[in-house]
């Protein structure tokens, strides 16, 4: 079997081959790119974990490695610690690169395409990992190694932060319904997993090179010999953070587009059913399958049954006619000799409670002779038989991406209420997470060792760091990562946010309150456990249902930017979190440079955030999440939106800021305009031939009017 990166060449350089799509319908079409995702094998979607899932493994590897080499830095470059305003500023200016990147990704990912970009944010990772790894301070001082540190760690946010629309909203779109919650689970929990690589990899790297530290060698007293191996540790532990990039950059850079996308806003149905069909044969044809695209339905002309498989849906119908003409020499049809339909390569449709897993199409077997059915309209004419046939709803193209419809699906239909909702939950629980969580080695050490600090050697004091943050952090999250695998469809995206925003608000305002009592009588083993619990429930939460959900609430032609501004709010709120923490001041010496003193305070903050997301949750997230035969919703159900128009659309406060938001949008594409034709004006050029060319059709259709008239 070959290499699943090398397939796409085939497709690539003959995109046509053996194609049988060009003489279906659009609908038919698109009905067979829903059944062959639907219908995927597990070799089939696998893929799509580790490709996504390596590249989101390498961007928590890079954003929390550097909780391990700070205090490496500040041994070797500042004598003893990091000045704490360098310290804040490597992790702003990662997370405000990472805002950047979601949005603009998530935005261009809707405009150019999932492809074109996907791979593009790991090149950026790749470069900025080694422009960190090769930062100096030049000689005898001639360069400011934190301004080149915090250059290239902005860069890697950009990189880091477009990684989060781009995985989603791919694995969201090739994921069978059935698996579509567990996949995206299976992605995101890179996340814990690539933190806890960077520890182990500090470990690792740390005992390798003990012999040059010295065994009681202190922060500030480190000599020659010692400041040459832990500058040596250092750029080891960020640089290996590359080698699964490098390895996942070419599964990225030759994956096939999103057939959702090429289908709905590309509107290339027949391209989307090619690729999809030449690209996932190689294993058919290896399992002895059938490597066909789509099934030739042959009527015979003699009154043989025959078994003709339809589209069904419980939707609103839409009519579609279909000429089917019998030739009574050869007893196939024509024109073309047969008829095209739906057909999954394996022959076989996994249903989940009676439906079929995409929520479009079943199997319905048909007698030729036999009265057709109740969705099916048939009038006979000698030989000739035209079939008036009930259309899915999901078999017809969705709307083109355009301003009417985006103000129409998120202001008047009430859309925007979901994308609040997600963005709001994604900033309350980012606030604690990164804020706690980016300063892990301070307030690990804090708890685990309570008022009795010991003074350690860096040898001792780095693998201290390491074990404690593996047994605190990494055993937390990845069991609350591994509970949210197991639940997922059973409890519900909702349910989950929900019940793990509760819990952190209770252990938020237990260890709040309990902290200082705990810290002055040694209760350190029972604020491990606690915090312990946090870590689950973060990651058994909303840290992997705010992740998900942004993926599969919203349609396919604004998915990636919807999933980028949620999560650029959630960046937004560990950045507000960041800077709070370090210059908040409780009065009476309470401030960031007494750990114990201003934690447990802070921690009472963020439960009301807590508190806040539950209840945004339960009041603006989507509730439904299976159909009436208990089947999950596909993506196709999902971008339907709500049911409830947005009455506020029609107040005067909502036109004013509909006419703001129009003065905005306009001054935005002047800069645009204005940036293109800089670059030569090939927008523009473009913008007016499709103005002629709308102009042409209209004509074109009144005259056709006219004369029919």
């Amino acid at each position: 079997m070959s290499l699943w990166g090398f397939r796409w060449f085939k497709v690539f350089l003959n995109p046509y081959a053996k194609d049988d799509f060009g003489n279906i319908s659009d609908s038919e079409r698109r009905l067979y790119i829903l059944d062959r995702l639907e219908t995927a094998e597990f070799s089939e979607w696998s893929w799509i974990i580790v490709v996504a899932g390596v590249g989101f493994f390498t961007d928590a590897y890079s954003i929390f490695a550097i909780n391990m080499v700070v205090p490496m830095l500040g041994i070797i470059y500042y004598g003893g610690s990091m000045p704490r305003n360098y310290e804040t500023a490597l992790s702003v200016v990662t997370l405000g690169g990472s805002i950047i990147g979601q949005v603009s990704f998530g935005l261009a990912s809707d405009i150019w395409g999932r492809r074109k970009m996907y791979g593009l944010e790991l090149i950026i990772t790749i470069g900025a990992t080694l422009g960190v790894v090769m930062c100096s301070s030049g000689t005898q001082g001639s360069m400011s190694i934190i301004v080149w540190l915090l250059v290239w760690r902005f860069v890697l946010g950009i990189g880091i932060g477009a990684d989060y629309p781009l995985s989603a909203v791919i694995c969201s779109e090739f994921a069978p319904t059935r698996l579509r919650g567990r996949m995206l689970t299976a992605v995101f929990m890179c996340q814990a997993l690539g933190q806890l690589a960077a520890t182990l990899v500090t470990l690792i790297a740390t005992v390798n090179q003990r012999g040059g530290i010295g065994s009681s060698s202190l922060p500030e007293k480190c000599d020659a010999e010692c400041m040459r191996t832990l500058d040596s540790i250092w750029r080891w532990i960020i640089g290996v953070g590359v080698i699964p990039a490098v390895i996942a950059l070419w599964f990225r850079i030759t994956i096939i587009e999103s057939p959702r996308y090429t289908a709905d806003v590309g509107r290339d149905s027949r391209k989307a059913a090619v690729e999809l069909s030449q690209y996932l044969a190689l294993q058919a044809q290896a399992q002895g399958g059938s490597s066909s695209s789509i099934d030739h339905t042959h009527v015979g002309s003699e009154g043989r049954n025959e078994t003709i498989r339809r589209p069904m849906s419980s939707g609103a119908p839409s009519v579609a006619r279909h000429e089917l003409q019998t030739d009574p020499a050869s007893g196939d049809e024509s024109p073309g000799g047969h008829r095209f339909v739906p057909n999954p390569h394996n022959q076989h449709n996994h249903t989940q409670g009676g439906r079929p897993t995409s929520g479009a199409y079943s199997d319905v077997d048909i007698p030729h002779q036999s009265p057709a059915p109740s969705n099916y309209a048939t009038s006979m004419i000698g030989q000739d038989a035209e079939i008036l046939e009930v259309v899915p709803e999901q078999s017809l193209p969705p709307p083109e991406p355009s301003w009417n419809d985006f103000k129409k699906f998120f202001w008047h239909d009430g859309n925007l209420r979901t994308l609040i909702a997600t963005s709001f939950c994604w900033m309350a629980l980012d606030l604690p997470f990164y804020g706690l969580g980016m300063n892990s080695p301070r307030i690990i050490t804090t708890i685990w060792y309570g008022k009795f600090v010991p003074e350690l050697s860096i040898y001792y004091l780095i693998v201290h760091n390491v074990w404690q943050s593996l047994i605190i952090v990494s055993l937390g999250a990845i069991v609350g990562s591994v509970i949210t695998l197991v639940f997922i469809d059973k409890l519900g995206r909702r349910n989950i946010q929900m019940n793990g925003f509760f819990w952190l608000f209770i252990l938020f305002v237990v260890i709040g309150g309990s902290f200082n009592h705990l810290y002055e009588h040694g209760g350190s083993a029972a604020l491990i456990v606690l915090y312990i619990l946090c870590q689950i429930f973060f990651n058994f939460g909303p840290n992997t249902t705010t992740y998900i959900m942004p993926a599969e609430l919203f349609p396919t032609r604004y998915r990636g930017l919807s999933h980028g501004i949620s999560a650029a709010f959630g960046k937004l709120g560990s950045v507000i979190a960041q800077l709070f923490l370090a210059y908040i001041d409780y009065g009476e010496g309470v401030t960031q440079k007494v750990i114990q003193k201003w934690l447990p305070y802070s921690l009472l903050i963020f439960s009301v955030f807590m508190l806040l997301g539950l209840i945004v949750t339960w009041k603006w997230i989507p509730g439904q999440e299976h159909g009436l035969d208990g089947s999950i919703k596909t993506l196709e159900e999902w971008e339907v939106g709500r049911g409830t128009p947005n009455g506020f659309a029609e107040t005067r406060a909502a036109r004013l800021v509909e006419r703001a938001w129009k003065f905005l949008v306009r001054v935005a594409d002047r800069l645009y305009l204005f940036a293109d034709r800089l670059a030569g004006g090939d927008v523009k050029e473009m913008r007016e031939q499709a103005k002629r060319e709308a102009e042409e059709m209209q004509e074109l259709h009144l005259q056709t009017g006219t004369l029919t008239t």
